[in-house]
């Protein structure tokens, strides 16, 4: 929840920390991620902190205590257990329990006369945090911690010190702190990986050429030989083309030449013919059953597929079935240098075919998917 009061404590300089935590950090499943940070406050107070951290999204916080390294510097570690983002912060406060018994010590051994005043002081710390133990249910704790408040009240203080310094007590009242004026970092990001996500060797072949004959398409069901082969190699992932319908208008020819003959296949980039789009299979590979069960024997040899992500498509009938999707009608497209109809501007898109030239671009974690035309020199703006 988050807080209602002024932020009590400083939590800054983070580690690992990218851009201010503008950009994730990254981790693979089960990696622990040890966070730093610096935690301070005004006074004299004994401090305390958390970690906590879920998958985004969740309403479930993990958490484990942090504990002070070296002057102001905090230290805590956390791993997660499945891919995904996450989130995590830090949590700090005022320890209340921690600063009286530090002074309530101090106080006996000066054999202050203030200490049966500080006795009940700790007594009502005690008896809140048994407030605390008894909502969420952890009853012998709650009996404890009120059996302790009442001997501090009835017992001489030196009698019972022992008893409140040590560490069983500290570990009780630790798992039901004082929190109300508790201040919470900002949350900081982690993308979370397989472990072939961090390296991975991989192996690229055409399927169709898979067994390697210039005569022969081959299909998914001829790849296993490809398969063996990778493996013995010590590859862990196959890289496909994409496998998706070839397009039939503008197809290339061989070696990349711009007439095709009859019998070339084309090129897999230009995505979209007759047998469908993005979402289809190329029909001379087979089936997307017979995928599948190429995934699954790749898998068996401790393999993965991965296909290349193209957003490449043929100008044919797969794009003429979405074609608001892909761009605007003539009338309403702008020219991007001189702001005039596109109907206006020589050179531009053509009115009887708007989709005539795609030319996708994926840069980085850009990805753009502009329809262009080509710009005659005389057609640019002049200086």
């Amino acid at each position: 929840m988050p807080a209602t009061h002024a932020p009590t404590v400083v939590i800054e300089n983070f580690y690992p920390c990218l851009e201010g935590g503008r950009h994730p950090v990254k981790r693979v499943i089960g990696e622990p991620l040890d966070v730093w940070c610096d935690i301070f406050k005004d006074g004299h107070d004994v401090m305390s902190a958390a970690l906590r951290w879920r998958l985004a999204g969740s309403k479930r916080w993990s958490e484990a205590p942090m504990k002070l390294d070296n002057n102001d510097r905090w230290h805590a570690a956390c791993t997660f257990e499945k891919a995904g983002r996450w989130e995590y912060v830090v949590e700090a406060w005022g320890d209340l329990f921690r600063s009286w018994k530090k002074t309530f010590a101090v106080r006996i051994g000066a054999k202050d006369p203030d200490v049966p005043i500080e006795a009940r002081e700790g007594a009502r710390l005690l008896k809140e945090a048994a407030v605390r133990a008894k909502k969420a249910g952890a009853t012998a704790a709650a009996s404890q911690m009120q059996e302790c408040a009442d001997l501090l009240t009835k017992v001489p203080a030196q009698d019972i010190l022992e008893v409140l310094q040590s560490d069983e007590m500290q570990a009780l009242m630790d798992q039901f702190p004082d929190r109300d004026l508790s201040t919470l970092s900002a949350p900081m990001t982690v993308i979370v990986e397989r472990e072939r996500a961090r390296f991975s060797a991989w192996y690229e072949f055409f399927p169709r050429g898979a067994e390697g004959l210039a005569d022969k398409h081959s299909t998914f069901r001829d790849c296993l030989g490809r398969l063996d082969h990778a493996a013995h190699l010590g590859f862990d992932v196959i890289y496909f083309p994409p496998i998706h319908p070839i397009g039939i208008t503008a197809r290339k020819g061989k070696n990349n030449t711009l007439t095709a003959k009859e019998g070339d296949v084309g090129s897999p980039w230009a995505i979209g013919g007759p047998a469908g789009g993005h979402r289809a299979v190329e029909p001379a590979l087979g089936t997307l059953d017979d995928f599948k069960w190429l995934v699954g024997e790749a898998n068996k040899r401790g393999l993965e597929i991965a296909l290349d992500f193209a957003i490449n498509c043929s100008p044919g009938p797969s794009l003429r079935q979405r074609p608001s999707r892909m761009v605007l009608p003539a009338s309403r497209r702008q020219h991007p240098l001189r702001r005039k109809s596109a109907q206006k501007v020589s050179g531009h898109l053509p009115d009887q075919f708007p989709l005539r030239r795609l030319e996708g671009a994926v840069e980085g974690a850009h990805r753009r998917c502009a329809v262009l035309g080509r710009l005659r020199r005389e057609d640019l703006p002049r200086r």
